[in-house]
């Protein structure tokens, strides 16, 4: 028996999926991009994470509260 292990992609869709935040085709652009951290690395990620139009303030992340960042999943499927 193999081990299967959660992608962050996943991790994240199932999170907002319990907090009960719709899944868009962004989303699952995105989810798609980071399930493959582990084999392109943190830089390529990120530079596909831009490409398809994911902004991301490193000054600002550690500013951020749950309920932040919980906003900002809501908001992105209410386009």
């Amino acid at each position: 028996m193999s081990k299967q292990q959660l992608k962050l992609g996943d991790a994240i869709a199932k999170l907002a999926k319990a907090l009960h935040i719709p899944h868009c085709p962004e989303c699952e652009q995105r989810r798609l991009i980071l399930n493959e951290i582990r084999t392109v690395g943190v830089r390529e990620t990120v530079r596909r994470l831009k490409a398809v139009g994911f902004s991301y303030s490193p000054n600002r992340a550690d500013k951020r509260s749950v309920e932040d960042i919980i906003q900002k999943m809501e908001e992105c499927c209410d386009k």
